[in-house]
């Protein structure tokens, strides 16, 4: 009995801090689009909104520190119990052969697609950091008592155009074109639209916004009934219109941020 007790407290405890971090990274990731975005929704702009809010956030003091502690262990703390869901839950929303239930219910589906976007997050979040944070980030290099950040992208036709409008350094190095700009705003901007222009990171980064949305707010929906905000039928029925009114807004600043960088505001 007192197994059984320990047991409980302690997935109810998970569930909690789930929930919890899931709710913080929802605020996380809409701060994230809306700062992507700002690369495309402003046309004409040459996407100096996004170029100011980076610039902002990396002038940010122990930045590294900040984003440990404020993205990667709610992460981490969340994709840990999320995963161990996924493991242990059952899908009912598919056919069957009668072995199990089979129910075509919206929720049901819901329920599956929620654990199909944990498992596609789950890649693209590690896939993500990997890329954009490391493998392809800007690097801060010092030259004349003055610090540079510096960037490596492929030529193309509108990138002559867009460097200088930017006042930004090209050198070409073989295939490969140096990008050196004196912000880091700058260097990010021209490593988002390096990544953008291309048709299969285009798709691919389309999935995960997608993912990502619908898992953000059917999330917020069932952790408001997890909380006991919604507790009604009623009241969880008439919930359902404003999540997915969330689903589209983060669809919209997601795909905005892919597919308008380059193709739209900074291709010439």
């Amino acid at each position: 009995m007192t197994t059984r007790t320990e047991v409980t407290s302690g997935a109810f405890a998970w569930r909690r801090i789930h929930s919890l971090m899931g709710l913080w990274l929802i605020i996380y990731l809409l701060e994230h689009l809306i700062v992507n975005s700002q690369a495309t929704l402003w046309l004409g702009d040459d996407g100096i909104g996004f170029v100011r809010l980076v610039n902002t956030l990396e002038s940010l003091p122990y930045l590294q520190v900040i984003e440990i502690v404020f993205i990667g262990i709610p992460f981490v703390l969340h994709g840990y119990w999320g995963v161990k869901r996924i493991f242990t839950s059952k899908s009912n929303s598919g056919s069957s052969n009668g072995s199990k239930p089979s129910l075509k219910y919206g929720r049901n589906r819901a329920y599956s697609w929620q654990r199909i976007t944990s498992w596609i997050l789950l890649i693209g979040v590690i896939g993500h950091v990997a890329q954009m944070r490391f493998l392809m980030a800007p690097k801060e290099v010092r030259t004349d008592s003055e610090i540079r950040y510096v960037v490596t992208v492929k030529n193309d036709p509108g990138l002559e155009s867009v460097a200088k409008r930017l006042n930004v350094v090209l050198e070409t190095q073989g295939d490969d074109v140096i990008a050196k700009a004196k912000s880091p705003g700058k260097a990010f901007l021209m490593m988002v639209r390096d990544t953008f222009k291309s048709p299969m990171w285009c798709a691919a980064y389309t999935i995960f916004v997608l993912a990502a949305a619908f898992h953000a707010f059917n999330g917020f929906w069932t952790s408001l009934i997890t909380w006991g905000v919604l507790l009604s039928y009623r009241s969880q029925k008439a919930f359902l219109p404003i999540c997915w009114m969330g689903i589209a807004l983060l669809a919209f600043l997601g795909l905005a941020a892919i597919w308008g960088s380059y193709w739209i505001n900074l291709r010439n």
